[in-house]
C-alpha cells in the first residue's frame, strides 16, 4: 500500500498571470520574488506562491469529486462550493465554519478537510477548554512555483479595456504577464490520510474505512494532473498559460515517509534526489533525459497508473 509520494516538476509556462500581488489604480502587477542562483547571486522574477498551488490542488480534488468519477467521496458544505471554510456547515441557509466539530467527524465528513487540513479559531472564552484553536495539519505540501535557475524569465504589461455599452464607463487597465521555465515540488503524506492523530496507538486510529481512504488517496493523486496542465493560479478565465511539461520526477514509498525531492529549479536535481532517497526507493521519471537510477516512463499517465495501482 502506498504511504508517501513526492513530485518534482519542471514546466514551461508562456504568457501567464498566475499570481497577482500589487494593485494600484488601474494597474495589476504580477508577484515578483527574490531568490539566489547557484552562485549565490541575488535574482528576482515572477513566481507563484505555494498557497496558490495548494488551493488549485484542492480545486482539482473538488472538480473530480463534484463533477468527475469520485462522486462517492465526501465533501463538507464549504469545500463542495469552493469556499475556504473548513470544516463548513450550512445553518439557516448560511455557510459558516463548524467550530464545535470534532477532528474525527471533520475527517469523516470531508476528504479536503482530511487531506488539506483546517484551522478553527475559538473564542478566548473557551481557552480553558482545550486551547483557543483546533487544527489539522495538511497531508498535502507544496513549494512555491519558482523559475529554473540560469534561464531568463520575462514579463510585460498589457493594456486592456473594460467594455461597456456606455463609452464613458469604459476604463483601460494594465496587467502583467510572464513567461518562463518553472519548477515546484510537492509531497503527499498518504499514510496519514484519514488518520485521527489523537487515536494513534489505538486499535483503529482512522476515521474512515479502507475503501473510503483509498478513494480519497486516489483523488488527491489524480488532482496533480490538473496542476501539470497549468491549472495552478489566477486569471484562468482569460490567460490560461501556454503550458508544456518538461520533466516530472516522482518518488514513492510503501514503507514510510520520504524526504522532499531536490527542486528542479537546480540543474542537478535528479542525481541529488536519487542520492537523497532511502535505498530501493522507486523513482519514476518522464522527460527527454536518460538519467541513471530512475525508471523512465513513455507518457505522464504511466506515472499516475503506477501510483494508483499502489493504492489498490
Amino acid at each position: 500500500m502506498l504511504k508517501f509520494v513526492t513530485f518534482a516538476v519542471k514546466t514551461q509556462l508562456n504568457v501567464h498571470d498566475l499570481n497577482n500581488e500589487a494593485v494600484a489604480g488601474n494597474v495589476t502587477d504580477i508577484r515578483i520574488m527574490e531568490f539566489l542562483n547557484e552562485n549565490g547571486e541575488r535574482q528576482e522574477a515572477p513566481a507563484v506562491s505555494g498557497r496558490m498551488l495548494k488551493h488549485w490542488h484542492y480545486e482539482g480534488m473538488r472538480h473530480l469529486i463534484v463533477n468527475g468519477t469520485y462522486s462517492s467521496v465526501q465533501l463538507c458544505a464549504g469545500c463542495k462550493v469552493g469556499e475556504p471554510i473548513r470544516p463548513g456547515t450550512i445553518n439557516n441557509g448560511n455557510l459558516s465554519q463548524d467550530p464545535g466539530i470534532s477532528e474525527a467527524d471533520a475527517i469523516k465528513n470531508c476528504a479536503v478537510c482530511d487531506s488539506h487540513g483546517y484551522l478553527i479559531a475559538k473564542p478566548e472564552a473557551t481557552a480553558g477548554e482545550g486551547g483557543v484553536s483546533a487544527r489539522r495539519t495538511s497531508r498535502a505540501m507544496f513549494s512555491w512555483l519558482m523559475p529554473v535557475l540560469e534561464i531568463d524569465t520575462t514579463s510585460k504589461q498589457v493594456i486592456h479595456n473594460r467594455v461597456s455599452l456606455d463609452p464613458k464607463t469604459m476604463m483601460p487597465f494594465n496587467k502583467s504577464y510572464a513567461s518562463g521555465i518553472y519548477a515546484f515540488v510537492s509531497a503527499l503524506d498518504v499514510d496519514r490520510v484519514g488518520l485521527v492523530e489523537i487515536n494513534l496507538g489505538g486499535t483503529n486510529p482512522f476515521a474512515v474505512n479502507d475503501n473510503d481512504r483509498k478513494a480519497r488517496i486516489k483523488v488527491a493523486i489524480e488532482a496533480y494532473r490538473f496542476m501539470l496542465s497549468g491549472q495552478i493560479g489566477a486569471s484562468l478565465s482569460h490567460a490560461v498559460p501556454h503550458g508544456n511539461p518538461i520533466e516530472i520526477l516522482v518518488a514513492y514509498s510503501e514503507t514510510g515517509p520520504l524526504p522532499f525531492p531536490v527542486s528542479p529549479m537546480y540543474s542537478d536535481y535528479i542525481s541529488k534526489t536519487a542520492g537523497l532517497m532511502p535505498q530501493n526507493t522507486p523513482l519514476l521519471y518522464w522527460g527527454d533525459a536518460t538519467p541513471a537510477g530512475v525508471t523512465k516512463k513513455n507518457v505522464i499517465d504511466d506515472i499516475f497508473k503506477e501510483l494508483l495501482n499502489k493504492v489498490g
